[in-house]
């Protein structure tokens, strides 16, 4: 089926979509980066996405990249890596990868990536 199709079944109710107040609809599913409801961010509709999210046992990012090639098995068609590097060496692979394969999503993946990367930072603890 084509990724337009898919969308124009799934746009309105999936189990993923989080229904706000004054008609405010996001997203919750893997491989949309903005978490907005709509064709362009999707991670069901797109065979081409990128997904971020976090890795719990390893305390890294995870960080995957949609494909055409198995569209049809959604676990086989995300090539993950896990981004062990340092925060500004891993803002910079992220944002060259996301550039040539969706440029259109490059803002939202670095963003993304950043908020992760600050939420699994550790504070040192100051003394009293």
């Amino acid at each position: 089926m084509s990724s337009a199709l898919v969308w124009q079944i799934v746009k309105g109710n999936h189990a993923f979509v989080r229904k706000g107040l004054n008609g405010v609809v996001f997203s919750a599913e893997a491989g949309n980066v903005y978490n907005k409801n709509s064709y362009k961010c999707s991670g069901l509709a797109n065979t081409n996405h990128v997904d971020i999210s976090v890795d719990a046992k390893a305390d890294a990012v995870k960080f995957g990249l949609g494909s055409r090639k198995n569209a049809q098995k959604p676990k086989k068609n995300t090539a993950r890596f896990t981004v062990k590097q340092n925060a500004r060496r891993a803002l910079q692979s992220v944002g060259k990868q996301v550039a040539s394969f969706r440029p259109d999503l490059k803002k939202g993946a670095v963003a993304r990536m950043a908020a992760i990367q600050k939420s699994l930072r550790v504070k040192k603890a100051t003394k009293a």
